[in-house]
């Protein structure tokens, strides 16, 4: 059964929007977890003479880790549901506009 247009590209806009949802809800958890831990503040402005390298460092590495690992187990859990993410989405716009 082929899908609308439009209807595909809710699914293609589910694709991007999800996982870059998560990514932010588990950095933003990261961060109070790292504050909790730190009993300081997010660093927020690395450039600042307040905040050390291996501070504004050490939330960069933590940060970017977390929030990419939340995108690509989401990203994993959308493909398995059927819905087009990752590299999936390019081939499913391809599909999308070649029927027209």
């Amino acid at each position: 059964m082929k899908r609308s247009i439009p209807s595909s590209l809710a699914f293609i806009g589910l694709g991007l929007l999800i996982p870059a949802v998560a990514a932010e809800v588990a950095s933003r958890a990261a961060g109070r977890g790292f504050e909790a831990l730190t009993s300081k503040p997010l660093p927020k402005d690395a450039a600042s003479p307040k905040v050390s390298w291996r501070r504004a460092i050490a939330w960069t590495i933590l940060s970017s880790a977390i929030g990419g690992l939340a995108s690509v187990i989401t990203r994993k859990g959308l493909v398995v549901a059927g819905l087009p993410a990752g590299r999936s989405l390019g081939e499913e716009l391809r599909t999308l506009f070649k029927r027209r």
